[in-house]
């Protein structure tokens, strides 16, 4: 159930996202959270509601004081759109924003946001113009992508639009957390949210014959990465292990580095691409993520995806050989930046536009009611007048 103490009526922009924890999956909540952010910084109040697990990140941790959050529970006998959709309601959203298309454990929700009347957003990712969201009964979707990628290819009609990552502030190299000594030589940076993703990444690097190369892992728990590390065989002299950490300083780490190794997750791959560093994509299970079926072939040169341990390491080895951006490609890649800027200015147009026409009705059915009464006035005073005129003497 909502709880009232998250009512208001002003100036609230609603999302509704998912999480998922083995694996964790939280693309979409992320993206929803970025632009809650930036939307909270311009005065308003976002509500993140989320079915599924809270993710452990400091950023969020960091943002209760200024995001709501609600936990969503589908497992409900009585939940029905009609339900949600009057639960949602009782929050006076100005906006709604749904973090991704409806993937089927989140078809009710969808179908209950778009029954309000308030302006309805989709968040989603560009994966190529044949795999678009659905549009009916959206205002506005946003897709994810890098343009570099796509140059005059990009042929969308509204509702739909790019928006580039969301990379707002890029923590530079000098003021890293990284030994000053190690600042000359070739990076390797590593994420991982789930001790699956963890262990795969880690036996690759195990595998990998580059002892001058810097191996930077994130992770959840730092200790047991030093210590899988070195029962792997890992060298310790240029590995650190650091918790994970706030946006600018993961964006400092891509930019950083020669090589990232992430999930296999789109927003993660984007904004690596976006700073500068190939990417090899970790599976995280069967029927999780992005591979190569959804994902155009453009990216291919730039991103691993579903390779063997043999051709991983022959692509990393390529990679710390040679740039494979070119000059001209790593100037464009410059500009992919300030998305959730991008989408918070979008997201506020909407809702002028929505707040004129609802203006401009209000002045409308109030001259229609003036006219109206001026005019049934006027038959009466008629039909009085006739009334009157025949009127026997």
């Amino acid at each position: 159930m909502i709880s009232a103490d998250c009512m208001t009526s002003e100036n609230v922009i609603l999302f509704i996202t998912y999480t998922m924890n083995n694996p964790i999956v939280g693309g979409a909540f992320m993206r929803a959270f970025r632009l809650a952010t930036e939307m909270s910084r311009r005065g308003w109040r976002p509500i993140i509601c989320n079915s599924g697990p809270m993710l452990a990140d400091p950023k969020i941790a960091a943002a209760e004081e200024s995001i709501k959050f609600i936990r969503l529970v589908r497992e409900r006998p009585e939940l029905t759109v009609d339900v949600a959709a009057a639960e949602f309601a009782a929050m006076n959203p100005d906006i709604i924003v749904m973090g991704e298309g409806p993937i089927s454990p989140m078809r009710l929700y969808y179908d209950a946001a778009r029954r309000l009347p308030q302006p309805f957003i989709v968040l989603d990712q560009f994966y190529n113009d044949r795999l678009l969201p659905e549009k009916a009964g959206v205002d506005l979707v946003l897709l994810y992508a890098l343009s570099t990628f796509w140059r005059n290819d990009l042929l969308l009609r509204s509702p739909y639009e790019v928006t580039p990552p969301f990379i707002e502030t890029v923590v530079s190299k000098q003021d890293l957390p990284i030994p000053i000594e190690w600042r000359d030589v070739p990076w390797l940076t590593f994420v991982a949210y789930d001790t699956y993703v963890l262990k795969k990444g880690l036996d690759l690097l195990a595998r990998l014959a580059q002892p001058d190369l810097v191996k930077i892992v994130m992770c959840r728990n730092p200790a047991v990465c030093l210590r899988e590390a070195g029962a792997m065989g890992i060298a310790m002299e240029k590995f650190v292990c650091l918790p994970l950490q706030l946006d600018p300083v993961v964006f400092g780490f891509f930019s950083a580095s020669a090589v990232s190794l992430v999930s296999n997750g789109f927003l993660q791959i984007m904004d690596c691409l976006a700073l500068g560093s190939p990417v090899i994509a970790l599976q995280r299970s069967a029927s999780v993520g992005m591979n190569e079926l959804n994902i155009d072939s453009r990216f291919f040169s730039y991103v691993s995806f579903g390779e063997s341990v043999e051709r991983q390491l022959e692509r990393i080895n390529d990679w710390l050989g040679s740039d494979v951006f070119s000059p001209s490609m790593r100037m464009s890649l410059t500009t992919e930046r300030h998305g959730a800027v991008h989408c918070a200015n979008r997201v506020e147009a909407i809702h002028r536009r929505y707040l004129w026409r609802q203006s401009r009705r209000l002045r409308w059915a109030r001259s229609t009611k003036g006219a109206w009464g001026f005019l049934s006035g006027s038959i009466r005073g008629l039909v009085q007048g006739a009334r009157r005129a025949i009127r026997p003497e």
